[in-house]
């Protein structure tokens, strides 16, 4: 990642006024891990271009910390609309234009938090670097989201799911998504060279391009090498991308009833590694979380009576 050295631009607080008043400082420098130099605020004709340019700022700085193209996309969508809706440049906007634009939004309570994220991110990347000496968001709420309810495959479900699959392929997908607890693309990266079939472990690159191994089991194991004798060349293991893989679930679900997208196996297999015995933090690793927190969400529907069927007595 590239350092830029560029002179410190004035320091704005939520309101967009220069803190402090009076000129700028002059000569100051300072390092800042951002790819570009920060534009200089205009008022007027040149609120686009500006704008245009703090977007990219903020955006390389997410590249620079290897954030992934999906993440890199939701940053771009989100805070791009907000930057069109709004009539003031994006850096001197201010808590009351926040709350309105997110009063304006006619999406779903989920779509209005999605805007929240993306703007807060933006103010805080902007605060971090001295861009502004408060973010507008500072003591603003998250709109509330109503708690979903997170769908889960049943294992009776997987084993229906893998009776209806018509390829070796197919199957193998299932099983391994079961298996594993992959993200749909982190399961269509899968290099063949990354497999160990001895093992039975798979070496993937999640988000953040963060390397990390999961395991799999003997029907899994099964299935791989039955597939390995039929694919066609290549260094993937499958012939699909991670739009492919989310068609075949989408017609698999058609055709069975039974919902089984990728995010559905991921909490299946969390929520069954934890009532096997699996410690928590163990799951975590294989999901490849960076906090415990989602690691809960996805194992939510372990009951208090998964607890009492693991319970074992302190005192013996």
């Amino acid at each position: 990642m590239l350092v830029y050295q560029f002179r410190h631009f004035p320091l704005l607080d939520a309101r967009g006024d220069r803190a402090g008043g009076g000129d700028p400082p002059r000569g100051r420098t300072e390092n800042l891990r951002i790819k570009s130099p920060a534009p200089p605020v205009h008022h007027g004709r040149n609120k686009d271009y500006q704008d245009h340019e703090w977007l990219a700022s903020f955006l390389h700085d997410r590249q620079a910390r290897n954030l992934s193209h999906g993440g890199i996309e939701f940053y771009r969508s989100y805070l791009q609309k907000f930057i069109q809706r709004i009539r003031k440049p994006v850096i001197v906007v201010n808590t009351q234009d926040v709350a309105e634009f997110l009063a304006s939004l006619t999406c779903s309570p989920g779509g209005k938090h999605a805007y929240y994220r993306a703007i807060r991110a933006f103010y805080m990347w902007a605060l971090e670097n001295d861009h502004i000496e408060a973010s507008p968001l500072n003591k603003m709420k998250a709109p509330k989201v109503p708690k979903p309810l997170r769908h889960a495959v049943k294992l009776d479900d997987v084993i229906r799911l893998l009776a209806e699959c018509a390829t070796i392929r197919d199957k193998l997908i299932v099983s391994m998504l079961a298996d594993t607890g992959l993200r749909r693309s982190e399961l269509a990266s899968i290099d063949v060279e990354g497999v160990d079939p001895e093992r039975k472990t798979i070496k993937v690159w999640g988000k953040g391009a963060k390397e990390r191994v999961v395991c799999f089991g003997p029907r899994t194991h099964t299935l791989f090498l039955q597939w390995l004798k039929v694919r066609s060349p290549g260094h993937r293991l499958f012939d699909l991308n991670e739009w492919g893989v989310g068609e075949m679930l989408k017609r698999l679900e058609r055709r069975t009833g039974i919902k089984c997208n990728a995010h559905a196996f991921r909490r299946t297999f969390a929520t069954e590694s934890v009532r096997n015995g699996l410690n928590v933090f163990y799951v975590q690793s294989l999901l490849g979380h960076s906090s415990l927190t989602m690691t809960r969400i996805y194992a939510e529907q372990v009951s208090s009576e998964d607890a009492i069927k693991a319970y074992k007595p302190i005192v013996t």
